[in-house]
């Protein structure tokens, strides 16, 4: 009996014990909202001290099962303060978040470390991923056009995957003009094989301050791009699918057969000529063949992606994987990208461990140049006579082509469809990171990283006859591959730690790199039709390769104190030694020194009553470096197996000359930064505004410097023989509002640069730069007093209207045009030397624009959702290429439509007479003629979105379900007549000069954002 009465009290106890246990577990509800009493999605509501978690839905709201009675809800969100708050008897929890005025106690990364940003006292740029309009942009780099103040931004080419040149406050030097950039600590070439999707922020170092840290890779300024983390929670999974149709925006205005007959008819009897076989008897004639129509299409762009995250206290992980398939709106080109993304980071204890690895494969077919002055299919397409017809099947190959005394034009249709000119990318980020906090703010830190690049070429051209002009008889295969290798190994020594009143944010470190390329070619010919191995070709075999290597040995070092949140000084020093310099000049120093006063943080000021929430001024100054002048270039180079004969009989010796002379003494280009800087917030971050005034100048410019040819040099050495200089302002405005149910941001930014060559060389050196058309002299120049690579071109005076217009222009009695006749161009004799010609070039302008600048208009009502973002430029020069032989008509190409109010048919024209003679030099490319205003306003993007009611998403079990309908380039306002004035060119020195650029295309989207 007592034993039965002992088992059922056990019993009883059992039950009861675990009757309170599971009374103490209990569901969770509440909302969050800001300090307005809006409701705030996105926030991470977790459970202190385990991995239990979620995230607040788009009204607000959050549910957690099975919370003990004990625990305690973190609620945090991204510029607004983190609060605790312990369960106890609540079963609903209502919290409303404050705002971090400003984000002030928002963290932002400064390389080798963070700091507050109410510590910030450099120049640094932010951005977050989603203000870059992921969904429906695939480039990083041209998601940040216009987006942030002093980062010019401009498209490479319209290609797909062709990606963008960005430049800092100006550009520099002559050599290198990009930026470091840095993905999760690893420095990278170029950002094109992002996912944009992938992006957590984006900060640019602008000034020396921020950016001497990085010291001799500083100097163009620094892009840190960091990708999504885990976070603390439940799984949670994403995904996003857009689809997209382009177009090109705008086609140029060309003649059709019968037009173009009148026009070179016109022309040709006014040189005297006989009139062509094709305009005696056009293939095509009437309208003839429109051959923008035939290359251009309507293309489709498929973007997916899906992604995860979530984690513990000890252990968050962040998995994504995209996929990108982008149509040209030229016919055969395409590309896609592969994208795939682990990210994690482990804690135990004080030590914490952690990893990125993105790898990315691309794959492109290009245009390609077709050969010919007709060049790619896009110049081609417009210099095209339209009597000719496309295809022909009894040519070997299957397409016609042009024929008689006409311009070298291959059919840019058969180019596209004959050729395979094709690129793979395959390449692989890999950083890991080991961290232990030695003492309380003390910690040291090992990084060890590594990129490998692979690139393989691939260009292939069949047995052809098009037209009488271009034929291949035997096919010819190139193929080339090169590996890119790098790697770095980082040991770094912070500590931060606030006692009282003050605060010290420190880092020492030393840093390692090196880099290494190599490179193998091989070409044959004469394989069969349709086999593309090398193998199989017996003709004509090539090969050749070479590597090289570059390493660099770093120590740096910096220390950011503040004294009451209102005094702050941040003191850098780096010192790198690269192998690019020669002994005696290896090791270059890089230091700066910033200041800052949060005015607003001033008892005096505090008890003004004003609307003033922040007041920082900011100042700074110090000195980056470039190394960016390839390899061994300080070395004689040596080229290997030149043959030639000795002896009586004679033999053939094989041996090596030195074809370079040293550039003995050569150092690092420096260059010196001041920036002055104020930030302003008012009525408690609703206003803020950012202004900077910065002053850059670079000496000791690395250029090549002219010797004798009778030297028997292969190329001018290099030489520290320059100075440039970069000087302006930029400023950021953004204002948060809301109306009732309607709340909305606008955003502008607004960026002036004035760029001038202060020395070059002895002084009257020039460098030349791009040409406009095939065999052109080049239209832009460096020269000191102006610009880099500015417009020297002959001044244009409109038309002589009559013949004593004609005999008027001259000089000590003689013509200075003594060609010339009414119709024809009246060109200014810059250099009263009574004639024209190239010694009166004068400056033109600049392809730097005066301004740049950038609108971004975003709102919600309700579910409903939009975005704006308008950018554009003002001031800057553009040279129409296209133009100097549509509207030239020196040669037997189609032409422009406004050759047809040419001074010949329309006496008040203002368009110069027809003469395929050209004994005035009316259609020159070294003149003004062609030479066009670039500003331009364009509506980016735009974006209206919906999402889903949050009952329906409960009955669908889904967090977050968006649609939404976007455009990109939606539309441009510009005077600029070709088709695009968004022209980057191959480099700095083609800026500006419109020739054979492929245009940017119009974009419509439909896509949706899934969250569960």
């Amino acid at each position: 009996m007592k034993k039965s009465f002992k088992k059922a009290s056990l019993c009883l106890l059992a039950v009861f014990v675990i009757a309170t246990a599971w009374a103490q577990q209990k569901d969770i509800s509440g909302t969050v909202s800001d300090d307005t009493g809006e409701p705030l999605p996105g926030v991470t509501v977790a459970v202190k001290g385990t991995s239990q978690g979620t995230i607040t839905s788009v009204d607000g709201s959050f549910t957690l099962p099975d919370v003990q009675q004990d625990a305690v809800l973190v609620f945090s969100f991204v510029g607004m303060i983190t609060q605790e708050m312990p369960v106890g008897n609540q079963n609903v929890i209502n919290v409303a978040m404050e705002q971090s005025i400003i984000g002030l106690e928002e963290v932002i990364a400064i390389g080798y470390g963070t700091v507050k940003k109410s510590d910030l006292t450099g120049a640094v740029g932010s951005l977050k991923g989603d203000e870059l309009d992921p969904q429906a942009n695939t480039n990083v780099g041209a998601a940040l056009q216009g987006k942030m103040a002093g980062v010019a931004v401009e498209t490479a080419s319209g290609d797909p995957g062709s990606g963008v040149r960005i430049q800092i406050r100006g550009a520099g030097s002559l050599n290198n003009v990009n930026p470091l950039i840095i993905v999760d600590g690893i420095a990278v070439e170029s950002m094109n094989n992002l996912n944009p999707l992938d992006i957590e922020s984006i900060q640019v170092l602008k000034d020396a301050s921020s950016a001497a840290i990085y010291g001799s890779r500083a100097s163009n300024g620094v892009i840190l791009i960091s990708t999504k983390s885990g976070s603390l929670g439940e799984i949670k999974i994403n995904v996003n699918a857009d689809y997209g149709i382009q177009q090109i925006g705008k086609k140029l205005d060309l003649l059709n057969t019968d037009e173009w007959i009148k026009v070179n008819n016109a022309a040709r009897d006014a040189g005297g000529m006989d009139r062509i076989p094709i305009a005696l008897n056009p293939e095509m004639p009437g309208e003839g063949v429109d051959w923008q129509d035939e290359i251009y299409r309507n293309a489709a762009t498929q973007n997916y992606n899906i992604g995860a995250s979530g984690g513990s206290e000890n252990l968050k992980y962040s998995l994504s994987l995209g996929y990108l398939n982008q149509d040209g709106i030229v016919e055969t080109s395409n590309y896609t990208r592969l994208n795939m993304r682990i990210k994690t980071d482990l804690t135990k204890g004080k030590l914490k461990l952690g990893q990125t690895f993105i790898f990315s494969t691309e794959e492109t077919r290009n245009i390609g140049n077709l050969g010919g002055q007709g060049g790619t299919a896009v110049s081609a397409a417009t210099m095209m006579i339209p009597a000719f017809k496309i295809y022909d099947e009894t040519a070997l190959g299957g397409y016609a082509g042009a024929w008689g005394p006409v311009m070298d034009v291959f059919n840019p249709v058969a180019g596209l469809n004959l050729f395979k000119n094709e690129s793979d990318y395959y390449k692989l980020l890999a950083n890991l990171y080991g961290e232990y906090e030695i003492v309380d703010g003390l910690k040291y830190k090992l990084s060890v990283g590594a990129t490998i690049n692979e690139t393989k070429g691939f260009n292939y051209r069949p047995r052809y006859v098009v037209g009488s002009i271009f034929r291949n008889e035997k096919t010819t295969l190139s193929e080339s591959s090169g590996m890119s290798k790098y790697g770095q190994i980082e040991n770094t020594l912070s500590f931060n730690k606030e006692f009282g009143k003050h605060s010290i944010n420190a880092v020492v470190g030393q840093t390692s790199y090196k880099d290494l390329y190599r490179q193998i070619s091989g070409s044959k010919k004469a394989m069969p039709d349709g086999i593309y191995v090398l193998d199989a070709g017996t003709d004509e075999a090539n090969s050749g390769g070479y590597e090289v290597e570059n390493t660099l040995l770093s120590y740096l070092g910096r220390a950011i104190y503040s004294y009451d949140n209102r005094y702050i000084v941040t003191a850098t020093y780096r010192r790198d030694g690269s192998s690019r310099f020669s002994k005696e000049n290896r090791w270059g120093n890089f230091p700066s020194l910033s200041v800052a006063w949060n005015i607003a943080n001033e008892d005096f000021f505090s008890n003004m009553g004003t609307s003033i929430t922040q007041l920082k001024l900011r100042g700074s100054y110090g000195i980056l470096g470039n190394q960016e002048i390839g390899d061994y270039q300080y070395m004689g180079l040596i080229t290997s197996a030149i043959s030639y004969t000795t002896g009586n009989p004679s033999e053939l010796w094989v041996g090596n000359i030195q074809t370079d002379y040293p550039a003995g003494g050569l150092k690092w280009e420096s260059t010196a930064t001041s920036n002055i800087g104020i930030d302003l917030s008012l009525w408690s971050g609703k206003m803020n505004f950012i202004f900077d005034y910065f002053r850059k100048k670079t000496t000791d410019v690395l250029l090549r410097v002219p010797i004798p040819l009778s030297v028997g040099a292969g190329s001018d050495p290099f030489s520290n023989a320059g100075e440039i200089a970069n000087n302006g302002f930029e400023a950021t405005a953004i204002y948060n509002g809301s109306v009732n149910d309607f709340n909305f941001s606008v955003t502008g930014t607004l960026t002036s640069v004035k760029n001038e060559v202060l020395a070059l060389s002895t002084g009257t050196q020039r460098i030349s730069g791009a040409s406009a058309s095939h065999h052109g002299s080049a239209v832009t120049y460096t020269q000191e007093g102006s610009p880099l690579y500015s417009f020297f071109l002959i001044q244009t005076d409109g038309l002589f209207r009559n013949e004593q217009e004609v005999t008027s222009h001259s000089k000590d009695g003689e013509l200075i045009q003594p060609n010339a006749v009414p119709g024809d161009i009246r060109f200014i004799d810059a250099n009263d030397d009574g004639r024209i010609d190239g010694n009166d070039r004068v400056y033109a302008g600049s392809p730097f624009p005066d301004f740049s600048y950038g609108l971004r208009l975003e709102g919600d009502w309700r579910n409903f959702d939009f975005s704006l973002f308008f950018q554009g430029t003002q001031g800057n020069k553009i040279y129409n290429g296209f133009n100097t032989y549509l509207e030239a008509a020196r040669v037997n190409t189609n032409y422009s439509s406004a050759t047809l109010d040419s001074y010949t048919f329309n006496p008040d024209s203002e368009f110069p007479r027809l003469d395929m003679a050209d004994p005035n030099g009316n259609g020159v490319d070294n003149s003004d003629r062609f030479l066009e205003d670039g500003s331009y306003l364009r509506l980016k993007t735009f974006q209206l979105g919906y999402t889903l009611p949050k009952t329906l998403l409960n009955r669908m079990s889904f967090d977050n379900l968006r649609l939404y309908l976007a455009a990109e380039n939606l539309f441009t306002l510009t005077d600029y007549l070709g088709y695009n004035p968004d022209i980057g060119g191959n480099g700095l020195s083609s800026r500006g000069v419109d020739f054979r650029v492929y245009p940017l295309n119009r974009s419509y989207h439909l896509g949706l954002q899934l969250n569960f």
